[in-house]
This record gives C-alpha cells, structure tokens and sequence, in this order.
C-alpha cells in the first residue's frame, strides 16, 4: 500500500520514474484520490458536512481538468508525432523522382497536409510558379506575397495578412529568387507555435528544389554534352582516313584531338598528275572550331578540284575567299599550309598562312619553312610567297600542328620547336610513316602521363623513290 493507502501501479517505478505520459496523469491522479480520502476522513470526523460537499466537489473539478489535460496533451503528442513524420517524409522524398513531372506536386501536397494551409503559392523571381488547395482569392493572395517580397526580399520567414499568411524564402543564400506561401482561412490564423513547422517545411522544400533544378541542369547538360558527341563525330568524320595512293610521293597523315573535338585538320586532293595537300589548325577548342574545321576542310576540297593546275596562290586565294566572312563572324582564324606536288617531277610548291611547324629535312639539316601571310581570317587579299623545293631521295617535309610543339612534359616543360627539329632530323632516313610512329611515340615519353592541351596533326612527304 501507499502512504494514502492505494497499491503502487505497475508502470509506476518510483516517485519521479514514469515509463509514459499516461503513467504520469495516473500518478496525479492517484495522489489526489489519495488526498482527497484522507481530507474526507478529517472533515467527516470534524462532522463538517458543507465542508465536505465543497471538497468533494473541488476535488471532481481538479479530476475533470485532469482528464481534460490528459485528453489535450495526447492529443498534441499525436499532432506532434504526425507531423515529425510527415517532415521526415518530405525530406526523404525519393530523390530519383526529382526528374519526374510530378515531383513539385507531392512536394507541395505534404507542405500543404502538415501545415493546416488552405492554400500554397510557390514563386520564381516574382512569378507563380505553382499552386495547390483552394483556388480562391488567388489574384489576391499573390498581390499579398508581392509586396512582401518587395519589402523584405531576403527574409526568412516573415507573417502578414493577420497572421493567415506565412511567406518563407526558399534560397536565401542565393539572392532570394524563390518564395513559399502558406494561407489559412481567416477563422484558423497561424499562430508562434506554427512558425518553427513552416520554417522547417520551408527549409526541406528549398534543399528538395535545389535538388530537383541540379537534376535538371545534369539532364539538359548531358543533351548537350550527347549532341556534341554526335557533332563532333560528323566533324572528325570530314577528316580524309587515308591519304590518296602516289607512285611518285609517299605520304603519312595522322591527327589526334586534344578532347572529343578539335581544331585541326589535313584534305588531300588528286588530279591531273597533281597532288594537293592541305594542313590547319583552327583557332580555339570545342565544337566551334570543329564546325568550322569542316568547312575549311570543304573548302579546300572545292578548291583543290577547281584547279587542276599547280597554282597554289590561286588555290589558297578560293579557300580564302569561301572561309573569310565565316571567320570574321565568329572573331576566329586559321593558320594554313597549302601545297601542290606535281608528280612527274615530285616539285612540292607551298604557301605558309602562319602555320608552324614546317620543317624540310635536307643533307642532314632541318629547316623551317616561314610563313608569307597571315592566317586566314586576319588580313584579307594578301599575295602570298610561294615556296617550291624538288623533293630528293633523302628528303622530308614534316607539317605539323602546335600541338606537336606544345605538349608539356610532368614538369611543365614544352616540348618546344628546336627538339621538334631535332627529331625530324634525327628520324628522316625512316619512312615517312617510320618518322610519323617516332614523333608521336617520342611526344607520349615526354609527356609520360600529361594530358595534351592541344589537338596533334602530323603529315609527312618524302619521295616515294626513299621507301622502295
């Protein structure tokens, strides 16, 4: 027995050690029953009868608010419990379903459940960007939203209307371009004990979208990154494989891409006894230079079939005239070696547009090849030197691309153009596909493991008497 004379409860472990809420209000009571018999022990004793009545009735009273406390207080741990839940749940919404079309409408739908709203407005830089509840008074309550935006843009969380609206900046660290609204009727205002629910609703809701619009980006990005895929393999595609057969010239061609797109290029062309070459390299990187690689790469073509004659400036004047105005559009420009190899003498006439490196390898020593006019795209109309060299039996001439000469090594180093020279003087008794499989192999040692930061083309000419 207690000291009041009641048996102690079960799930009552000592005074001030309850399991639950429920054991607590049994323990009130208890102890006021308890009190209640030893005060009416006293007052009968004490033969007070109205006394007794009004102590019996104070102590129904103080019952009564007990249970009624009790009732409230499960009542509000039930809410609480429900509404944990649902936050729990609208944080873990599957981010899978990011992508989904109906992703902000679930969102939206559990914001608008936990809350009690009858209304939720959802804004992107003063625009509704979606709504769910009532539709009524929508032009009003967004007029509402407007100006409190207008008047406090950054605010967190800021309550207006009479307490029947709630607006919550959705990114405030990003300027406060979204905003949430939540509205009650006016006979259910929001009230303080509201305000921390809406403000972590407000936070879930903003990292969720935050989500959703990164997934978005990754989407549109990897459409973007799938349609210059496709592109860039129509460019490289332009790219002749293989160059044309010669009984008199011998000839190697190769380019690699710094990245999935590039810049350079080599065309070759075959009539009437002439062979023509071209070698370029676009300015700049990406699929702008690509596209534009292709249409030099056209150009060249176009031209090399119009003139049959070995005129190499009027050649390279067609090729300028079909490229300028594309390449005063785009603010870019073309460094270009165009030549002409008259097979029955293997002559090899050239105009050098800025192009490095030309190298022609004879008696022992490599010398360059200079330029005579800018690259394609500077200046246009101007007359170009043309250089002619007869090819002999031990000659080479190497054309490459500054990716040749610019290949950075561990430290940093670039190749450079005197250890360029210094290998296709070193390489020239080989083939000229011997000398392509050194330069490339002698580029991959000296970079041992760094990325290229520019695309590589090579084509080497020698007479095909040096490889029988």
């Amino acid at each position: 027995m207690s000291a009041h004379g009641l048996e102690t409860r079960p799930d009552v472990l000592a005074a001030g050690d309850v399991r639950s809420p429920q054991a607590a209000i049994d323990l009130l009571e208890s102890a006021a029953l308890g009190a209640a018999d030893d005060l009416h022990r006293s007052l009968v004793a004490a033969g007070d009868a109205a006394a007794v009545h009004a102590a019996a009735a104070l102590i129904r009273a103080t019952i009564a608010e007990l249970d009624s406390t009790q009732a409230a207080l499960a009542e509000a741990l039930i809410a609480s419990q429900d509404r944990l839940l649902a936050v729990k749940a609208l944080a873990q919404v599957n981010v899978r379903r990011v992508g989904s079309d109906g992703f902000l409408d679930v969102l939206l739908d559990q914001a608008l459940a936990l809350t009690g709203a009858s209304q939720i407005l959802l804004f992107d830089a003063g625009a509704v960007l979606a709504s769910r509840g009532v539709v009524t008074d929508v032009d009003g309550h967004i007029e509402i939203v407007r100006e409190v935006i207008a008047a406090s843009p950054r605010g967190a969380l800021v309550t207006t209307a009479g307490d029947r609206a709630i607006v919550g900046n959705l990114d405030p660290d990003d300027g406060g371009r979204r905003h949430i609204a939540f509205f009650r009727p006016a006979a259910r205002p929001f009230s303080t004990t509201d305000l921390p629910l809406v403000e972590a609703i407000s936070a879930a809701l903003g990292v969720r979208l935050a989500l959703a619009q990164l997934h978005r980006r990754e989407l549109e990005q990897a459409v973007v990154e799938r349609e210059h895929q496709l592109a860039s393999a129509l460019a490289q595609s332009a790219i002749t494989v293989d160059p044309p057969r010669s009984p008199a010239v011998d000839l190697f061609a190769r380019t690699v891409p710094a990245s999935l797109t590039g810049g350079d290029f080599f065309v070759f062309g075959r009539a009437d006894g002439v062979l023509w070459f071209a070698v370029g390299d676009v300015a700049g990187k990406g699929l702008p230079a690509a596209m534009l690689m292709t249409r030099a790469v056209a150009a060249c073509r176009v031209a090399f079939l119009g003139h049959p004659s070995p005129s190499v400036p009027d050649v390279f004047a067609r090729i300028e005239d079909e490229l300028y105005a594309h390449l005063d559009d785009a603010g870019l420009f073309i460094t270009l070696v165009v030549g002409a190899v008259e097979e029955s003498s293997r002559t090899v006439s050239m105009v050098n547009a800025g192009h490095s490196p030309v190298v022609l390898v004879r008696d022992g020593y490599a010398a360059p090849v200079r330029s005579s006019v800018p690259p394609l795209g500077v200046l246009r109309g101007r007359v170009p030197e043309v250089c002619s060299v007869t090819l002999g039996v031990s000659d080479r001439l190497v054309v490459g691309t500054d990716g040749l000469v610019e290949q950075a090594g561990p430290d940093s180093e670039l190749f450079g153009y005197d250890r360029f020279d210094e290998l296709c003087r070193s390489s020239s008794r080989l083939t000229p596909a011997g000398i392509g499989a050194e330069v490339f192999a002698t580029l991959a040692d000296f970079a041992s493991g760094t990325a290229a930061s520019d695309d590589a083309t090579l084509v080497v000419v020698a007479s095909a008497e040096a490889t029988r």
